[in-house]
């Protein structure tokens, strides 16, 4: 009996024991339960925001694509334009011939100057045509080449010109100036050829960056009545007394005291950067001139 006892006694201890135990033993299984539901879940939300991220990165790419698709169609648009109204005019003026000029004493021979030249239209006489020697228009070289040579063909013997071509070195700001004494000199068949020619010396010289604000306060004090910039528009603050694009406009056109136009040409892949329309563009209008945008 006493035996039986004893075992009856382990037992009911055993019992006490384990039942005292329990809820500790529970509490533990469930603690585990819930941290590996936890990983589970945050796994999961870790994948959708990657997934997320994906999307969101595929969307931007798509939608920066058809902005430049867009902006690529509208300069297209616009070139189309300008060619329309040229053949226009050229029609109208075939087959309906102006009539008679009035007395010269009614209008000065300055009155009657009307120039075009890439779709754009301007009154003046007096041209400077900038020309940006930047490193990153290396590439579209032949095609600036072929739209100075373009302008300059538009241009009648009561036009006077000159050509200053700039670029950014590390020694500082390069200016290549025609004819060399800065001077402008008239549209004479001469006078273009040698135009052409220094033209065509300037092909192996983009380097450096684009000091467009020197280039235009260089404009700005010569005797042209009319500045023409041909550049990518793509300014670096550095080499601009630390002005981005809308700090060049302003300074630009507080300077032009005199209220010379100043026309812009963007010359390159310029729908790769909208900033290269906006900066170009502005500044155009700012300053009375026209906008021109040319990728090939």
């Amino acid at each position: 009996m006493s035996a039986i006892d004893l075992f009856a006694s382990a037992m009911g201890a055993f019992l006490i024991i384990t039942i005292i135990l329990m809820p500790d033993y529970r509490k533990e299984v469930i603690a585990q339960g819930d941290d590996t539901l936890l990983e589970r879940l945050m796994a999961e939300s870790e994948d959708a925001l990657v997934d997320a991220d994906e999307r969101k990165s595929e969307a931007q790419s798509r939608r920066e694509f058809a902005q430049q698709q867009l902006e690529e169609l509208m300069a297209q648009a616009s070139r189309l334009r300008n060619d329309i109204e040229e053949a226009e005019e050229q029609l109208m003026a075939d087959h309906d011939p102006p009539p008679p000029p009035e007395p010269a004493d009614d209008l000065s021979p300055e009155d009657q100057v009307s120039f075009r030249f890439l779709g754009l239209k301007t009154d003046e006489r007096r041209f400077l045509f900038l020309v940006d020697l930047n490193r990153f228009l290396e590439p579209h070289a032949d095609l600036m080449a072929r739209t100075v040579s373009r302008t300059l063909e538009s241009l009648r013997d009561q036009h006077e010109f000159a050509i200053l071509a700039f670029s950014q070195q590390d020694s500082g700001p390069v200016f290549l100036r025609w004819p060399d004494d800065g001077g402008l000199v008239n549209a004479s068949r001469r006078n273009l050829d040698g135009a052409r020619v220094f033209l065509d010396s300037l092909a192996g010289r983009y380097v450096g960056s684009s000091p467009i604000l020197g280039a235009l306060e260089e404009g700005l004090a010569s005797d042209a009545d009319a500045l023409v910039l041909f550049s990518d528009g793509l300014p670096n603050p550095r080499y601009n007394d630390g002005l981005d694009g809308a700090g060049i406009i302003a300074r630009v056109s507080r300077d032009n005291r005199s209220g010379k136009e100043i026309h812009a040409v963007t010359i390159g892949d310029y729908f790769k950067y909208r900033n290269t329309i906006q900066f170009m563009e502005t500044l155009a209008k700012a300053n009375d001139g026209g906008f021109m945008a040319l990728s090939r």
